[in-house]
């Protein structure tokens, strides 16, 4: 009888020791995570290149701005612009100071001149990442893409993948 009277107590006490360890765990997961955004927001001047297979040099770098902005209603999102590019990019941070890029596009016009059409240039990112190395370190981005380049004389755009660097000065 005590015997049986002792298991039952052990299973009771098992089972209220597995209950008050779930709410434990969901306690945790209700924990948000530390806002670390500012570790990398700001504005920065970077040098971009572009890698291609199909293109035998790399491409002239150009210098765009690079900004990085908390979204609103998060802990982790960021808006990136590339300045002076036309883009719809963001990124969810990863780390303390790394975050991941979200598929999205960029593009810019380069206007007519010298006789030559305009064209149209388009990156479609597909992923990306980028952050600091050390807290007072430059900011970095790689990321591929698919690179499109139309003219207006142009029956068909030429397209071919990428790789982008952007490298704070």
């Amino acid at each position: 009888m005590f015997r049986a009277l002792a298991l039952t107590s052990t299973a009771a006490l098992c089972l209220l020791g597995s209950a008050c360890g779930e709410g434990d765990e969901q306690d945790s997961l209700d924990v948000q995570p530390r806002d670390t955004r500012s570790s990398v927001t700001g504005t920065h001047p970077v040098r971009m290149t572009i890698f291609s297979t199909a293109m035998l040099d790399a491409s002239p770098p150009v210098n765009p701005s690079l900004g990085l902005t908390a979204e609103g209603g998060s802990r982790d999102r960021l808006r990136v612009s590339l300045s002076p590019l036309d883009c719809d990019l963001t990124a969810t941070m990863t780390g303390a100071s790394t975050f991941a890029l979200n598929p999205g596009t960029c593009g810019w016009i380069i206007p007519p001149s010298e006789g030559k059409f305009a064209c149209g240039i388009t990156l479609d990112i597909a992923q990306g990442t980028g952050g600091r190395d050390t807290a007072d370190g430059r900011v970095g981005v790689t990321l591929n893409a698919n690179y499109r380049l139309r003219c207006a004389d142009d029956d068909e755009p030429f397209i071919t993948p990428v790789i982008v660097t952007l490298e704070e000065d």
